[in-house]
């Protein structure tokens, strides 16, 4: 609303101007007040206050250069003050990354430690350009790639210090906890205990899927190192990272009791029938909890106006519930892979009741 007020008023004020510029000339011509204007004379006038506009900024933007000229010859003359050129001076100002930095941060970032021609205040300018382009896209980033990197980089972490020789408390850690894990006993995993004992429940769940997840980890580091080494095994190897990333959630509302009823007895089935191998059915449950049977998985709730056929088929509580967020699609999802490798280690007696 301001600026329209503000549009308005520089337009009466124009208007304004050139109705008095051109009664003026008008008044001089004829030699008495006329009360109304011609519009070839206020034409005139606008095409005078034009040109007088155009020489006014002609006049400050060679002022301005002649400024900008001078104080360059003055920067380029050398002083015994001072003997480093305007380039490095705005380097300088721009940040205060030294030399040594500014080659690290460009090195890690793939870039050019230094272009043809291109001085110290240019290549800080071009760092922090980078820098906040990197900022920006944090977001948008692709999450497989950059786990791909992860496990490049652990890969790397492995071989040095296999060379070392040296045991890494972290392993040890791990190893206990999976001790504990396999201890537990999670047969009597069935919806019975929903009903009777959900807090038991939860406990079985999250011991059965965390202990599927070691697993899975040391599976693959059991592999021979060419295998481990090629594309197909890093990849296999960021999956399975990728995958206990996104169950962090998982677990924790397993230790909360924060799931749903309805996902608890659905993750319960697919937990029962993963225990007695019968993958082919884990699956079916896991398409029910992640698309279910609604007619309208999108939720849409409402299809017109007027009652019809099935209309109670279409309500709310039947909608797909990896649709609800992205992150409880994403643990969804790895419930899956783990589902994948439970049939690769764990194979059943009859090859019909495995997916894929």
């Amino acid at each position: 609303m301001d600026l329209l007020k503000a549009a308005i008023s520089s337009e009466t004020k124009k208007r304004k101007t050139l109705y008095e510029r051109a009664a003026a000339k008008s008044d001089d011509a004829s030699g008495s007040h006329k009360k109304y204007v011609r519009v070839a004379d206020l034409e005139k006038a606008a095409v005078t206050l034009d040109s007088t506009t155009t020489e006014t900024s002609t006049h400050a933007q060679l002022a301005t250069s002649d400024q900008i000229n001078s104080a360059d010859t003055a920067a380029s003359s050398p002083t015994p003050k001072n003997s480093r050129n305007d380039d490095d001076d705005s380097g300088q100002v721009a940040g205060t990354v030294s030399a040594e930095e500014a080659v690290r941060r460009l090195r890690a970032r793939g870039e050019p430690i230094r272009l043809f021609g291109e001085s110290d205040g240019q290549r800080q300018r071009r760092l922090r350009m980078l820098e906040l382009s990197e900022e920006k896209s944090d977001g948008q980033r692709n999450e497989f790639r950059h786990v791909l990197a992860q496990v490049e980089a652990g890969a790397m972490l492995d071989d040095l210090r296999r060379q070392a020789k040296m045991n890494d408390d972290e392993e040890e850690k791990r190893k206990h906890r999976y001790a504990l894990l396999a201890a537990y006993d999670v047969t009597p995993i069935s919806l019975s205990l929903l009903r009777s004992d959900m807090d038991r429940l939860c406990t079985l769940l999250y011991v059965y899927f965390k202990r599927l997840l070691y697993e899975w980890d040391d599976y693959l580091a059991t592999r021979p190192e060419e295998e481990r080494r090629s594309a197909e095994g890093k990849m296999a190897a960021a999956t399975q990272r990728q995958s206990a990333d996104y169950l962090k959630p998982f677990f924790r509302n397993l230790k909360q009791r924060k799931l749903q009823a309805d996902v608890l007895a659905r993750i319960t089935e697919i937990a029962r029938w993963m225990l007695e191998k019968e993958y082919m059915r884990a699956n079916d449950e896991y398409l029910q909890l992640s698309i279910g049977n609604a007619p309208w998985p999108l939720g849409v709730t409402q299809v017109g106006i007027h009652a019809r056929a099935a209309r109670e088929n279409i309500n709310a509580n039947k909608v797909a519930h990896v649709l609800n967020d992205e992150t409880q699609r994403k643990w969804i999802q790895s419930i899956k892979r783990l589902m994948r490798f439970a049939q690769t280690k764990y194979p059943p007696s009859d090859l019909a009741k495995m997916v894929g």
